[in-house]
């Protein structure tokens, strides 16, 4: 039965159309500890058409356009958290389950706090998983943010080779931070660039003043489990995303470890396109995205050159600021300017972020 967006007031509920399975699971996550958003409540009325009521930035306002990935909070201790609903069966929980199983230091897999059965059928659960933000925002003050970052991510890589998994999906959507140390405000699931959802003042600290950072990899939808190892990993398809992956085939095996060695050199090739500072770790990127797989080198491989680099810069050259090639723009500069926009928010402001 289709979700009734009107109550018996006639008031009108503007859910889009990805929004009402969430509407209708509100009741059932709130009895097992998840609290959606207000305008996620079945007998939500939106602030704004309240008669008399005068609401400048009405966060019920604010959608989310992911398909299956909506924002919660865990009742018993207040903590955000994401949710992503996913086949029950599929093999992107089975994945997670299989690297979080495994200790080792060089484990970046986003943790997986809970597993909810979706009723009636159990077919689908949600995944809860803890709230992030993308890896790249805010910007990176010095190249020892960049470094921090790249380290972990490399070594994140390596651990799940090492494991027989793929991750085939790396880009900056799929690589996230723990923002509590860096935007001790919090920010917003619709834009993370904001701590309401709305202009205004946006705050944060310098990664560098407040590390370590926990980076993670996120989103293993496309995820692969090879048992018999990377060395004799074969598969076939192309990546919608990934169009510059030259051996890419739906008809021609190739070996997928290698295009996960490409998609993050190809992460760290738009990083130091960003920030011109951080040319003198282009080799490195290079190497990743050579055009040849067999030339590519293990995440391991890579780390060890990578890290030679950071070795012959010395602490100085390590904390000067770095600036992205646009000309800087500060948060607080995009958010004076957000003040005096009329249209916001547009139809469609919010971020992907992945999961």
């Amino acid at each position: 039965m289709p979700l009734d967006t009107t109550s018996e007031e006639s008031v009108p509920r503007p859910w889009y159309e990805n929004e009402k399975k969430w509407v209708e699971l509100q009741p059932f996550l709130l009895s097992v500890g998840y609290q959606l958003r207000p305008r996620y409540h079945p007998d939500w009325s939106p602030s704004w058409m309240v008669p008399g009521a005068e609401v400048t930035h009405p966060e019920d306002h604010l959608p989310c356009f992911k398909q299956d990935v909506l924002d919660a909070v865990r009742i018993h201790d207040g903590r955000k958290v994401v949710l992503k609903r996913v086949p029950t069966d599929s093999d992107e929980i089975k994945i997670i389950q299989y690297l979080l199983g495994i200790e080792d230091p060089r484990n970046h897999t986003i943790p997986l706090l809970d597993i909810v059965p979706v009723p009636p059928d159990n077919e689908f659960s949600l995944m809860v998983m803890p709230y992030t933000r993308r890896f790249n925002h805010p910007s990176f003050h010095c190249r020892a943010e960049f470094v921090e970052a790249m380290q972990k991510l490399l070594e994140g890589l390596q651990f799940m080779h090492d494991n027989h998994v793929v991750h085939y999906d790396i880009a900056p959507q799929n690589l996230m931070m723990e923002e509590s140390r860096v935007v001790p405000a919090g920010s917003h699931f619709f834009t993370q660039r904001s701590h309401t959802g709305f202009p205004g003042i946006f705050s944060w600290n310098h990664r560098c003043t407040v590390g370590p950072v926990k980076y993670y990899y996120i989103d293993f939808g496309l995820s692969m489990y090879f048992p018999e190892g990377k060395d004799s990993a074969l598969t076939t398809g192309t990546l919608r995303t990934f169009k510059t992956i030259p051996e890419l085939s739906l008809t021609v095996p190739y070996n997928p470890f290698k295009v996960d060695v490409f998609q993050l050199g190809l992460t760290m090739h738009k990083l130091i396109d960003t920030y011109p500072a951080l040319k003198t770790f282009r080799p490195v990127a290079d190497r990743m995205t050579s055009s040849n797989p067999s030339d590519r080198p293990e995440p391991q491989e890579s780390l060890k050159e990578f890290d030679k680099i950071v070795e012959n810069m010395g602490p100085e050259k390590l904390k000067a600021p770095t600036w992205e090639k646009k000309g800087t723009i500060s948060y607080l500069a995009q958010s004076a300017m957000n003040l005096i926009r009329k249209d916001y928010p547009p139809s469609q402001r919010y971020e992907s972020m992945g999961y």
